[in-house]
């Protein structure tokens, strides 16, 4: 059972790692979204993805 239980904490400390990867690679992409094109357009997709996944949780 104790090789179990560690494989269980390692699995879900990798999803928290990726989770956590996740959520800052988002925020960075917020800060930096302007760059790239035009900042006076908003991103429609963007916006009812986000929306869609707050329905979800």
């Amino acid at each position: 059972m104790d090789g179990r239980k560690l494989t269980d904490m390692t699995l879900a400390a990798i999803v928290l790692a990726v989770a956590a990867l996740s959520v800052w690679l988002d925020r960075h992409r917020d800060r930096t979204a302007g760059l790239a094109g035009s900042s006076d357009v908003p991103d429609r997709d963007r916006v009812r993805v986000r929306d869609d996944l707050r329905y979800l949780t």
